[in-house]
């Protein structure tokens, strides 16, 4: 959360009191927004590319940490796993605008993973885990914004993502959102208006509602007080009128965990550890439905609310010592991780029988991560110059209903080519889920240029532009 302040942003819980006071200076849930070109409403009259928003909460991180640890300048920075490359990519630009060199981005079911193989002693430096059978985790993440599952396999110090599915769109914010509609409905039909017309009467009521989510999650009912154009009223909802309600978007959750059970190839008895993750996961109504999903206890014994941060910082450890270790013999690391794309890359092709543009996949969904493959393209005509291919993300055959990552124009090809000649382009898919582009002529080892232009990627010139913009509305932190 984040309040535009005149003085400077503020963020965090002191941003969400704020907020009553403007709503439109107020900012949250960024993440769903991420990888689009702007944030999902205008902040102070202003369209704001969400990697803006993200950077001055990355800014407040920074400067908090700098109280402990003094200078900080890297840092490994958290994304659900089913992040698709222009989100993950506008993660990379939030942290470059904030002033950090990024080491890398790491799943958010692969970080807890990582810090439950911690607590397992997996970790411990000189101890060998030499397992017969590989210790299969499921992690059930539900945030406050987003939701992922990943399953993998444990086996001492090597974690292997399997298989990830999730929603960008769905979280603890949905939650809220039901219990909103529940209070404004009640009030509308006792008092005939409606909170929700008034941005301050809403912001409020939004406050209110996540207070009582979590009074719900320990009570069997909860108070929420409404206050509109001078009217207070008191509603009160119970456990079982808010479980009711929200069912639909736990059902969406359950079809997600069965969906990636079928994409791993396992049944339930195959699966040891069932994590839960993130805030939202203290509603009672989820241990409950995955216990009867799958049949076994769920494991809450990692922090919903550090595990991930925990397993980000265990990481960058990992990478630190590997830098330090650079060519050094012996391999000093002290854990492995292979993760798996979660969603499938392919290029704009034409169906020679229809000769209508499809979703030409390369590298399907769940393949182990990194991941390079080549493809050829043939010259239409003598003398081409340039090769254009447009580059997706999604299962489906149509690409109107996938999402382009961008545009990939192979320029410079060698003169006097002959039509069909074959130009090979690589896409390499590197662990973190990023992509590069590189092209050569077929029989020629000379490689050639090819410039790959995200839909989304903010321009060198507006990453400077905004850059000093972040840097004015985060003067205020440290202070």
């Amino acid at each position: 959360a984040v309040f535009f302040d005149e003085a400077g942003a503020i963020v965090g819980k002191e941003a969400v009191m704020a907020a009553g006071m403007d709503p439109e200076k107020y900012a949250e849930c960024v993440k769903r927004d991420m990888g689009r070109r702007f944030y999902s409403k205008t902040v102070n009259d202003e369209q704001v590319p969400p990697q803006v928003i993200s950077s001055i909460i990355l800014q407040n991180l920074r400067s908090d940490a700098e109280r402990r640890l003094g200078h900080v300048s890297q840092a490994v920075i958290t994304v659900p796993a089913y992040f698709d490359e222009p989100r993950r990519q506008a993660t990379i630009e939030a942290g470059q605008l904030a002033g950090l060199e990024v080491l890398d981005i790491i799943n958010e079911p692969t970080a807890a993973a990582v810090c439950y193989g911690f607590q397992l002693g997996f970790l411990t430096p000189n101890v060998e885990h030499v397992e017969e059978h590989p210790l299969r985790a499921l992690v059930y993440d539900l945030g406050g914004g987003t939701f992922d599952v990943t399953i993998l396999e444990v086996r001492g110090i090597d974690f292997h993502a399997l298989a990830t599915d999730g929603d960008v769109r769905l979280g603890g914010k949905d939650w809220d959102e039901k219990i909103v509609d529940i209070t404004a409905e009640r009030f509308m039909k006792e008092h005939g208006d409606d909170p929700r017309t008034d941005p301050t009467s809403l912001q409020e009521l939004w406050q209110a509602a996540e207070t009582a989510k979590k009074s719900l999650s320990e009570l069997s009912r909860a108070n929420i007080f409404v206050n509109h154009q001078g009217t207070r009223m008191k509603v009160e909802i119970t456990r079982d009128e808010f479980e009711a309600a929200t069912q639909p978007l736990l059902e969406r959750t359950r079809h997600t965990t069965d969906m990636v059970l079928r994409d791993a190839g396992f049944n339930w008895k195959d699966i040891d550890r069932v994590l839960l993750v993130g805030g939202s996961t203290r509603m009672p109504m989820v241990a409950r439905m995955l216990e009867e999903l799958t049949g076994k206890q769920v494991d809450r014994s990692l922090s919903p609310d550090t595990a991930v941060a925990h397993g980000a910082a265990l990481y960058a450890d990992l990478l630190l010592n590997r830098s330090r270790n650079e060519g050094e013999s012996g391999g000093n690391e002290r854990f492995s991780l292979t993760n798996v794309n979660s969603h499938s890359l392919g290029i704009v092709g034409i169906d020679n029988l229809t000769k209508r543009k499809i979703n030409h996949i390369l590298i399907p969904k769940n393949t182990p991560l990194p991941f390079t493959v080549t493809e050829s393209f043939k010259t239409a005509k003598r003398n081409q110059r340039s090769v254009k291919v447009e580059v997706l993300e999604g299962e489906n055959p149509q690409p109107d209903h996938c999402t382009l990552v961008g545009t990939s124009v192979v320029r410079e090809l060698p003169p006097d080519l002959p039509a069909g000649h074959l130009i090979e382009v690589c896409y390499a898919y590197k662990e973190n889920g990023q992509l590069d582009v590189t092209a050569r002529v077929k029989g020629s080892d000379a490689k050639i240029i090819a410039m790959f232009s995200r839909d989304t990627e903010l321009p060198e010139s507006d990453l400077n532009a905004w850059g000093e913009y972040v840097a004015q509305q985060s003067g205020r932190f440290g202070k």
